[in-house]
């Protein structure tokens, strides 16, 4: 895996917190990363099959015979 730098501008405070629970180390940053691009992915596919469903029902709707 190719490794980037990221340099992010964050309220201290939000640091201090990150800091005192020990998250600001490269593996624990990408777990989070990753934990919440996963969360993300799986709301867009539900949307899309809620989405798809919705307009199956409609044609159904529409065109009881199909």
């Amino acid at each position: 895996m190719d490794l980037v730098e990221l340099v992010v501008k964050v309220p201290k405070a939000y640091l201090d917190d990150a800091e005192d629970f020990g998250m600001l180390d490269p593996e624990t940053i990408a777990q989070v990363l990753r934990e919440e691009l996963d969360e993300r992915i799986m709301r867009f596919v539900d949307a899309e099959v809620k989405a798809h469903r919705s307009e199956q029902r409609a044609s159904r709707e529409i065109n009881p015979s199909e």
